[in-house]
């Protein structure tokens, strides 16, 4: 395993610049492809490491794409407690699940894309996350089916959970490759105001254009009254890259994409090698009386 590389490249240069020496009081943390291996464990070390960092004061926060119980379940299993960002920033909660922010699409607004995407797109599967629901009219589609979670979703329209001044945080689509680059440029064309991207070539998000982890990050900053300097994110992908230069310091997982690697202040390990841990051990942090 080749080691990781810690530091940033000057710009027009290939001179390692270590970071500077600063006692950091919070991390932000992506789930997928950088907490999680390939088998979607977390070593027993990088358990133990977050939950001493609890132990002195240090907030561990989960950011992620996932809907509020599937990082939850991820945060029980690290055995602490703290605030999770939920949706890419779309809902934050506080360690009680209780709202901290929302920002949303309309429901009436979510439900034109619904429809555009179901008549123009009839192969591809769309599906609509509002809180802890995961709404989908065909819970049976092969696309739902496959999908590596462990939440289970409801079946139905989303005006029968979503009330009329309501919000959704996300809309999912689901596709072979072509169609879901097809898509995500013809509702770049017919809607506007949103964030559209894919998280990989089969799956495209429709968020809140107001919403992005960086955001999340500096709420939650804002939140604990730390100084966003003060703050180390880790992430694997191009979704993560905002929060990864908004933060005091940063690493990308040894398996992110070259570009993110690139602009990234450190590269750690990859997630099949305890990345986040090799991180967080090159790391000085504050000392907190809890």
């Amino acid at each position: 395993t080749s080691k990781p590389i810690f530091g940033s490249w000057k710009k027009g240069a290939r001179d390692l610049i270590l970071p500077e020496t600063m006692q950091y009081q919070i991390v932000f943390c992506d789930i997928d492809g950088t907490l999680l291996d390939s088998n979607h464990c977390i070593s027993s070390g990088t358990k133990q490491k977050i939950q001493e960092l609890g132990s002195i004061g240090i907030p561990f926060i989960l950011i992620s794409a996932r809907m509020p119980s599937a990082i939850f379940s991820v945060q029980h299993e690290l055995g602490i407690k703290a605030p999770i960002v939920c949706y890419s920033g779309a809902l934050i909660l506080d360690e009680h699940g209780n709202f901290i922010r929302t920002l949303g699409i309309e429901r009436e607004k979510a439900v034109q894309i619904d429809d555009f995407v179901k008549k123009n797109y009839r192969q591809v599967c769309c599906s609509t996350y509002c809180n802890n629901y995961w709404i989908s009219d065909n819970i049976q589609d092969n696309w739902i089916v496959q999908s590596i979670t462990a939440c289970v979703p409801v079946e139905g329209k989303i005006p029968e959970f979503v009330s009329q001044k309501g919000q959704v945080h996300k809309l999912l689509c689901m596709g072979e490759a072509g169609e879901i680059e097809d898509l995500s440029h013809a509702l770049i064309k017919e809607f506007s105001g949103f964030s559209v991207y894919r998280s990989k070539d089969t799956y495209l998000e429709i968020m809140n254009g107001a919403v992005s982890k960086s955001r999340a990050v500096t709420c939650l900053c804002n939140y604990y009254g730390v100084p966003i300097e003060t703050a180390v994110s880790f992430g694997d992908n191009f979704n993560d890259l905002d929060m990864l230069l908004a933060t005091g310091t940063c690493f990308a997982m040894g398996n992110a994409p070259e570009e993110v690697k690139r602009q990234a202040r450190n590269i750690t390990l990859d997630n099949d090698h305890e990345g986040v841990l090799e991180g967080l051990k090159q790391l000085d942090f504050a000392k907190k009386h809890i």
